[in-house]
Order: C-alpha cells, then sequence, then structure tokens
C-alpha cells in the first residue's frame, strides 16, 4: 500500500498491534506507514520520520527535509523533536551549525524533563571554549538525565566522580554511577565499570564486562578500547583487542558500504545533466534552420 492510500481514517480504524506490527517492520515497509503518520499530525511519527530521513533508512537521505519534521513536530510540542532540532544545528544537519542555537533547543526541552536534552546540553556545557562554571553546570544536567533513566549520562556522572572535575574525586561513587551504566546497557559505562573491576581485582567480571562492551561500542570506541587493553600485558585482554579491532574494521566496513549506497541512491535520483551543444554544431543547426524558413 502506498503512503498516499494511507489515510487517517485507516489508521485510526488500525488497533493497536497492528499499526505497531506495520511501523516495526524492516524500514523500506514501514517507510509508508511512518511518513503517513507524520502528514496526518501524529508527532512521534513526525519524529520518526525525520530520523529516517537523517539516517536514510527506508528513504532517501534527506537532511533538509529531516529538520522540517523535526521542526513540525517542536512545534506541536514534542520534546523529541525540540531536541532532534538542537541535534541539527549543533552537527550542520540541514542548516549550518550553531552552537547557540542548539543550547537554546537543548535547554527548552531539557528544562521540561527530557533526558536526552538534558545530556546534550551537559555535553555541549563541556565544551572546551566554555567557561569553568559551565562544567559545573554541565554535572548537574548530567545528574537530572541519569535520574531520568539515562545510561550515557550515569556513565559521565561516573566519570565527573572518578576525575575530581570541579570537586574532589570520589571514586567509590565513581563505581557505583558506572555499575548503573553497565547494566543499563551503555558500552563506556561497561567499559568502565569494567576498568574498575579488574583495577579492584575482580579479573574474570571484568573480562565479562570488556567484552560486552565490545560487542556494543562503535568502531571509533572500539579502536580506543584496543589500545588500552594491549598495554595491560594481559593475554585475556590481548585477545580482546584483537576481537575490538575486528569489530572496528566490520564496522568501518559496513559504514563505507552504507555511504557506498546512499551515493549511489542519490546519484540515481539525481536529473541527467542537458547536454550542451558544441558552438560548431549549434552554428550548422541555426543556418540549416534558418535556410529553411528562407
Amino acid at each position: 500500500m502506498s503512503d498516499e492510500r494511507i489515510s487517517y481514517k485507516i489508521l485510526k480504524e488500525m488497533d493497536e498491534e497492528s499499526l505497531r506490527r506495520r511501523m516495526g517492520a524492516s524500514p523500506a515497509e514501514a517507510a509508508p506507514w511512518v511518513r503517513a503518520a507524520a502528514h496526518n499530525g501524529i508527532k512521534t511519527a513526525q519524529v520518526a520520520w525525520g530520523q529516517m530521513l537523517l539516517d536514510g533508512e527506508g528513504t532517501a537521505r534527506d537532511v533538509d527535509a529531516a529538520l522540517r519534521w523535526f521542526r513540525i513536530a517542536g512545534d506541536a510540542g514534542s520534546l523529541d523533536g525540540i531536541n532532534m532540532v538542537g541535534r541539527c544545528h549543533e552537527l550542520g544537519w540541514g542548516v549550518a551549525p550553531d552552537a547557540a542555537a542548539a543550547e537554546r533547543h537543548y535547554r527548552a526541552a531539557a528544562s521540561l524533563g527530557h533526558a536526552w536534552a538534558q545530556f546534550n546540553l551537559a555535553s555541549l556545557l563541556l565544551q572546551p571554549d566554555r567557561a569553568a562554571a559551565d562544567r559545573v553546570e554541565a554535572l548537574g544536567w548530567y545528574v537530572r538525565s541519569a535520574r531520568g533513566g539515562n545510561a550515557k549520562a550515569m556513565a559521565m556522572v561516573g566519570r565527573f566522580l572518578e576525575h575530581g572535575w570541579g570537586r574532589q574525586p570520589r571514586p567509590l561513587a565513581a563505581r557505583r554511577w558506572y555499575r548503573r551504566a553497565a547494566i543499563g546497557g551503555d558500552y563506556r559505562g561497561q567499559f568502565d565499570f569494567a576498568r574498575t573491576r579488574y583495577e579492584d581485582g575482580f579479573r574474570d567480571e571484568a573480562l565479562a564486562w570488556f567484552a560486552r562492551s565490545i560487542e556494543s561500542a562503535v568502531p571509533d570506541f572500539c579502536r580506543l578500547a584496543a589500545e588500552g587493553l594491549r598495554d595491560a600485558g594481559d593475554p585475556a585482554l590481548d585477545a580482546l583487542a584483537a576481537r575490538a579491532l575486528a569489530r572496528a574494521q566490520d564496522g568501518d566496513a559496513r559504514r563505507a558500504a552504507r555511504e557506498a549506497a546512499l551515493q549511489a541512491e542519490a546519484a540515481a535520483r539525481r536529473p541527467a545533466p542537458r547536454r550542451r551543444l558544441t558552438a560548431r554544431l549549434s552554428a550548422t543547426l541555426s543556418a540549416t534552420l534558418l535556410g529553411r524558413r528562407t
């Protein structure tokens, strides 16, 4: 069914399970349903459609359109939408990078309790060009985000406490936050928890957490993990370092393949360039046509 045929009436009449099944299908199958729901004013679908456009999942990548949908959702009151408009301003998706605009959007959503906006605002406040007072404020936002269930924020609170950023180090408290982040599924938190367990003598538990971190981490982090693990001089950590490096290389290959596919898709959509006549051929044709008129 094409999205032009998916009316609000059809969406309204579908039971919740059927609609969830449609939208939970493969990206290509879900795309027309998500797009239709977005066009019919469903805010969560507007954000989801914007994300699909941003990622090129199930549809051609279009960062300009993604930003428009995030703005539509944000203007309708979606905190997810407001947060994503902030991300677009911060990272230059569909608009020139603008840290001040990003901060305004993050603050708007963060002040209303959006955990990811709180995390993003805190991360923005930690940038090297920010004042020392901003680092103190950043910790406050990380704590609020962590209390809202954000595992990445839990890991950042742990780092603040371990390294004593803006306050005295509290290593035991840091370990508690790392454990929460690890259980919550954050690969950085899992790695930091594993690191501290290893330092505390709990080697077997540490090895298990290192392995879990590597299996879910992004390629860049896997490379850093491999470097750190190789330096320890432990054969078990050497094996984990090799696995981390293999994961990084595999991730790089998949990312390159995906970028190539997106470029090929964009090239296929691009209209063929008009062929320009050479000056000599153009003059010959003009003379011929003029001759026919006379």
